[in-house]
């Protein structure tokens, strides 16, 4: 069973905490995205298997901090969890 969007928020945080510990108090948006393995790429690999379709949700934590000189700076981390809660990667700055 799909883990609901609270669930993730939930385990994403103890992550995010420890990470990104100035993006622990924001509230992620969750997107969803599918990912394919195309017909001609799996011939070229000689995999045979039915065409599978891979779900992932990515939480995007966002927030804007104003430098000493007075720029905006955003700070992200998004956070990609497969349809297991398992964190499958990580990109932030």
């Amino acid at each position: 069973m799909p883990l609901t969007d609270n669930e993730l928020k939930k385990m994403v945080k103890g992550y995010i905490k420890e990470n990104s510990p100035e993006l622990a108090d924001e509230e992620p948006t969750i997107s969803e995205e599918s990912y394919e393995i195309a017909e001609g790429v799996q011939r070229k690999l000689g995999l045979r298997m039915p065409k599978s379709t891979r779900k992932v949700k990515v939480l995007t934590y966002k927030k804007m901090v104003t430098a000493e000189d007075g720029a905006k700076i955003p700070i992200v981390a998004r956070v990609t969890v497969d349809e297991n809660g398992n964190i499958v990667k990580t990109t932030g700055n």
